[in-house]
């Protein structure tokens, strides 16, 4: 997969649009990072994110061929809402591991990420894409029912093992899109 594009990708919905970010736009994501910090309760156990983190995360995207981040903005206002973060051509040619998706609490329960994450998979698919994964750690059963809500479905262990995955520590979980 080819590195973020020179401009930015553009993915409009009926009311957000998803657009990508690179260098200087560290503020704008640390901003969304930090009014959804029950993400990173939920998956990491910290109760907001790391300073820094949307300029790391920006980093990992711009230095990654196929790692993309993208605001989720309102049309209607112009207000960031979100965040998804994908990574396109991995773990194979065909599938790309959806990193986070976050939407600001005060928009939650209105269908967002599920239209941000919609609109994403007809990109991808478009791409060549035919699935999309996802992983965390298997003790956060908090994240569990809203992964599987946005339509992803656990692997087995046995699949773990058989992609050289040890253990059973990670919840691997897998979408078809196209």
């Amino acid at each position: 997969m080819d590195n973020a594009p020179a401009a930015p990708l553009e993915i409009e919905t009926d009311r957000l649009v998803l657009r990508t970010l690179g260098p200087g736009d560290e503020d704008r994501l640390q901003r969304v990072f930090e009014r959804c910090a029950d993400h990173f309760a939920a998956l990491t156990g910290r109760r907001a994110p790391e300073p820094g983190a949307g300029a790391a995360e920006l980093r990992a995207s711009t230095g990654t061929p196929g790692r993309q981040v993208a605001l989720l903005t309102r049309l209607d206002t112009g207000e960031a809402v979100g965040a998804v973060g994908w990574w396109a051509g991995n773990p194979e040619p065909d599938r790309a591991l959806l990193g986070l998706l976050m939407v600001d609490p005060a928009h939650r329960g209105q269908g967002l990420a599920r239209e941000a994450l919609g609109a994403l998979e007809v990109w991808l698919a478009g791409s060549g894409i035919k699935a999309m994964r996802t992983a965390f750690q298997r003790r956060r059963l908090s994240v569990h029912p809203i992964v599987r809500a946005l339509g992803f479905r656990e692997m087995s262990i046995r699949d773990h093992a058989l992609l050289g995955l040890s253990g059973a520590g990670i919840s691997l979980w897998e979408k078809p899109i196209a």
